[in-house]
C-alpha cells in the first residue's frame, strides 16, 4: 500500500486530504512544515509527498527543492499544492522539482487521478480503486 505525506501547516486541508487519500486506500501522515516533514521523512518512507507553497519556517519550493537534490528522495513524487495559481509560481515548482502543480481550491478528482498517475508513473502503488 502507497503512503502519502502530506505537508500543509491548515489542519482543514489536512483533514481533507487525509479523508480523501484514506478512502482511496492510501497510509497517510499529515505533518504542518517542511522541518516536520524532513524529520519524519526516513521512518515513514512516502511513495509521494504533497507540498504546500506558503509554509512557516520553510516554504514548499524550499523543501522541493531539498528533497530532489538529496540522492535518496528525489524519485518521490511531488505534488505542490497551493493558492498561488499565476503562471510564474507554475515554473517555480517545475524549477524546484515538482512533478504535479494543483492550485487550491482543488477538484478531488483531479487530486486523486494526479496521485494514482504520478505513483503509477513512479513504481509505487496506487490505492484501491474499488472504494
Amino acid at each position: 500500500m502507497s503512503k502519502i505525506l502530506v505537508v500543509d501547516d491548515d489542519p482543514k486541508i489536512q483533514m481533507v486530504i487525509r479523508i480523501m487519500l484514506e478512502k482511496k486506500g492510501y497510509t497517510v501522515k499529515c505533518v504542518s512544515s517542511g522541518i516536520e516533514a524532513f524529520k519524519v521523512l526516513d521512518a515513514f518512507a512516502p511513495n509521494l509527498i504533497m507540498l504546500d507553497v506558503m509554509m512557516p519556517g520553510m516554504s514548499g519550493y524550499e523543501v522541493c527543492r531539498k528533497l530532489k537534490s538529496d540522492e535518496n528522495t528525489k524519485k518521490i513524487p511531488v505534488i505542490m499544492l497551493t493558492a498561488l495559481g499565476m503562471g510564474e509560481d507554475f515554473e517555480k515548482a517545475v524549477d524546484n522539482g515538482a512533478d504535479w502543480y494543483i492550485v487550491k481550491p482543488f477538484n478531488s478528482r483531479q487530486l486523486l487521478s494526479r496521485v494514482d498517475m504520478l505513483l503509477n508513473e513512479k513504481g509505487g502503488e496506487s490505492g484501491n480503486q474499488g472504494t
